[in-house]
């Protein structure tokens, strides 16, 4: 259920690494939680220990400053992957660092540092944190599919460290689904992020998603169904060609979740990702499968657009 390639509101510019490291295509499934173990958003050696995302608490904001380094259908590169093993950054997995750290030498204070007041110590976060990052969680179930539920047992670190009972096998890290850390991820020993309330933090992501679903308990009168806009016609599609009309079928692939092989995003310029994923639609419709060339045709945009 992929229907976006990037994190609304997201930094990228010089943070950006998936132009150097493409990464795997995913359907992701998993949200990895790690923490910086630091007070600042880091190159990661120029992307290549990278993480999908970085969340780095503004104090003044009491909200998260979000950086994304890969797009969110990418793998990764935060996680240990050894060759031979299991599959860890590439299966299916989105990954985010969370600014701070989860060691308790660092409870109170760091370098000078205030907690809480300079960075944040995520097992004894300030509210708003915790509030942050319950809403960072409940937009990837709502617009990634990231199931709301993970494991009961997140040790302290550094107990955390190493092989644990919360360090998950091959064949239980294959069948996750939903929210862990990195102290969870098999062929990997870090602690991270620790004992953070996880409960109580997936409970406040099931209360922003309740919410929206139901409107925030309000009654809302179901809007009009939209018309599908007039076919602009087969010439503004295909190699070469640069308008406007490329850019809305994109966003249209991506809104229905075929935006799959898009790196970034859709623009004005036709590419192959955008046949493949109009290739992707026209196989999913009956109407369609029997002219599945990646190409839109009136019929193609009608339902797309319906």
């Amino acid at each position: 259920m992929t229907s976006t390639t990037l994190y609304p509101g997201s930094i990228r510019g010089s943070h950006w690494y998936g132009d150097t490291y493409e990464g795997d295509l995913m359907d992701p499934n998993v949200l990895a939680l790690h923490t910086t173990e630091g007070t600042t958003v880091v190159s990661y050696s120029n992307g290549a220990s990278a993480p999908n995302l970085t969340a780095k608490p503004n104090f003044a904001k009491k909200a998260f400053d979000v950086y994304q380094h890969f797009a969110l259908n990418r793998s990764a590169r935060a996680l240990v992957n050894k060759a031979g093993g299991v599959e860890t950054n590439t299966n299916n997995v989105i990954q985010l660092e969370l600014v701070g750290t989860c060691d308790p030498k660092h409870k109170t204070s760091w370098n000078g540092l205030k907690a809480g007041e300079d960075y944040v110590y995520w097992p004894d976060a300030p509210e708003w944190a915790y509030d942050a990052l319950a809403e960072l969680i409940a937009w990837m179930h709502t617009n990634m599919g990231i199931p709301l539920s993970g494991p009961s047992e997140w040790p302290a670190y550094p107990s955390s460290y190493g092989a644990t009972s919360a360090r998950m096998t091959f064949s239980e890290w294959n069948a996750f689904k939903g929210i862990c850390g990195h102290l969870h991820a098999p062929e990997n020993v870090h602690g991270d992020p620790g004992n953070i309330p996880f409960a109580k933090i997936l409970a406040k992501a099931k209360a922003l998603v309740g919410k929206s679903s139901t409107g925030g308990g309000s009654t809302t009168t179901a809007k009009p169904k939209p018309t599908a806009p007039a076919f602009p016609g087969r010439d503004k599609f295909g190699p070469g060609k640069k308008n406007k009309y490329v850019k809305q079928l994109g966003a249209r692939l991506v809104a229905k979740g075929f935006g799959k092989h898009y790196r970034v995003g859709p623009s004005q310029t036709w590419g192959e990702a955008d046949r493949l994923n109009v290739r992707a639609f026209q196989l999913s419709r009956a109407e369609l499968k029997g002219d599945a060339d990646g190409l839109p045709g009136p019929l193609t945009w009608k339902l797309l657009f319906s």
